[in-house]
């Protein structure tokens, strides 16, 4: 009898290890298109066997439990290109916004300095008419108020990116609260030694979130992931979190404070996070430093050639354009100082009643400025450098998408769950829980028969 109660127990473990793997397998196929779930593995193993006095005791089959199929390498592969698309895609779209304060309209700067050269031609013509001294101002203030649109395009795009900064930290923030929990969980399964793959999958979901954020670092403790920046600011270890924090700089934009109060704005990388302080702290301010130096130049020189000339009143010329002090609000302060045309300096020094001077002011538009370069020259630089670091951002983002798609799609292949393979697994715990029971029902038999035979 001690046989068939072997055979009995064998066959009951059978059915037990059948029904287990094909209620894994049912949710593997139930959750083939949820967003971030891994395939789970039923565990098997088989039990010992001893023979005594002919005797079989023990063996049998036992479901140690589930094993997830996520593979960390390329999850940390496809995190790190996040990271830098997500900073790439910030970035592209704010020198997106940015160019359209640099496209042709008639009233941008490169129009606007047109049009005061043609004022100019005109002017020489008839510098006695008091219509074209009045089109040569009417197209100086044209032209200043061409650097106050684009500088002022330019600080609000800047400011755009500082409220990113905000949003950014405050969602970094919810993340990191979020992921300590579910390490938590993790850890709490693992130790109770169950299965924790659906609350990984989530870990691995949120983490990902995260790099959209911000880049980071992630090390695997006893705890779960310890994840820092990528600089070394900790934000979760275990199923602890720690908040960033921001404040207000000496320059009126948000600086980021670790857990401690200690900046680390400058050390931030990656993510939204990273690719907003960039375009706020380097991009923008490059290309303002270039526009104010345009328009403090152009001025200057124009007012020295007005300032050797003789107004139609007989005056020596006064400024034409007035430049802030601060040579960082040249383009958003520059405007035109006077008021009447007949302050324009047409005459030469000595050469009373003539065009003498036109012809000087004209020069302004052609010679080079202080920086080497006509202002239309400089300008069109300006406009080449938003169009390129714009056309580079849009063809580093693409090139990186195609990269995560490929990672991706390996993930998949590792991680993912594929219906072809769990229809066969189906058929076959099917096929093996319907031999399981058919032992069981064999071995109902023999104990019938064998009651039978001993009445």
């Amino acid at each position: 009898m001690g046989g068939l109660n072997t055979s009995l127990s064998i066959g009951m473990q059978a059915l037990d290890a059948a029904q287990g793997a094909l209620d894994v397998t049912s949710h593997n196929i139930a959750n083939a298109n949820t967003p971030g779930y891994s395939e789970e593995v039923v565990q098997l193993s088989a039990n010992s066997m001893t023979m005594s006095r002919g005797q079989v005791s023990g063996g049998g089959v036992t479901l140690d439990g589930l094993q997830g199929t996520q593979n960390q390498l390329i999850n940390l592969q496809i995190q790190q290109q996040t990271s830098l698309q997500s900073s790439t895609n910030t970035q592209s779209a704010s020198l997106q916004q940015m160019q359209t304060f640099f496209t042709t309209t008639g009233t941008d700067v490169a129009s606007a300095l047109t049009a005061l050269s043609s004022s100019l031609v005109a002017l020489s013509a008839s510098p006695g008419s008091s219509v074209t001294q009045q089109s040569v101002l009417a197209s100086g203030q044209n032209l200043a108020q061409a650097f106050n649109t684009t500088a002022n395009g330019l600080t609000s795009a800047q400011s755009t990116a500082d409220g990113l900064v905000t949003e950014s930290v405050a969602q970094i923030n919810t993340l990191t609260q979020q992921i300590g929990a579910l390490n938590g969980q993790v850890a709490r399964l693992t130790a109770s030694g169950q299965s924790g793959g659906a609350v990984e999958d989530q870990l691995n979901q949120s983490v990902q979130q995260l790099s959209q954020l911000t880049g980071i670092s992630i090390t695997q403790s006893s705890d779960g992931e310890t994840i820092t920046t990528g600089s070394g600011t900790p934000l979760v270890m275990g199923d602890q979190s720690f908040s960033l924090q921001t404040t207000t700089g000496s320059d009126g934009f948000q600086q980021v404070l670790d857990f401690n109060g200690k900046d680390i704005t400058n050390s931030i990388q990656g993510g939204q996070l990273g690719g907003a302080i960039q375009v706020r702290d380097t991009t923008v301010p490059g290309l303002l430093s270039q526009l104010n130096t345009l328009a403090s130049q152009f001025a200057n020189s124009f007012n020295a050639v007005q300032a050797g000339g003789i107004d139609s009143n007989g005056n020596p010329g006064q400024n034409v354009f007035t430049i802030p002090i601060n040579l960082a609000d040249a383009a958003s302060g520059i405007s035109v100082a006077i008021t009447n045309p007949a302050l324009i300096a047409v005459s030469s020094v000595g050469s009373p009643n003539s065009n003498g001077n036109v012809a000087s002011l004209s020069a302004v538009l052609t010679t080079a400025l202080p920086s080497g370069q006509t202002a239309a020259m400089a300008y069109a630089s300006l406009v080449f450098d938003v169009g390129s670091q714009a056309a580079n951002a849009s063809t580093q983002s693409t090139a990186i998408g195609e990269n995560l798609l490929q990672l991706t799609n390996q993930l998949g292949a590792t991680s993912g769950v594929n219906i072809n393979d769990e229809t066969a697994n189906l058929i076959r715990f099917q096929t093996a829980y319907e031999a399981g029971a058919r032992i069981v029902s064999t071995i109902q038999q023999l104990y019938a028969d064998t009651m039978n035979m001993m009445t």
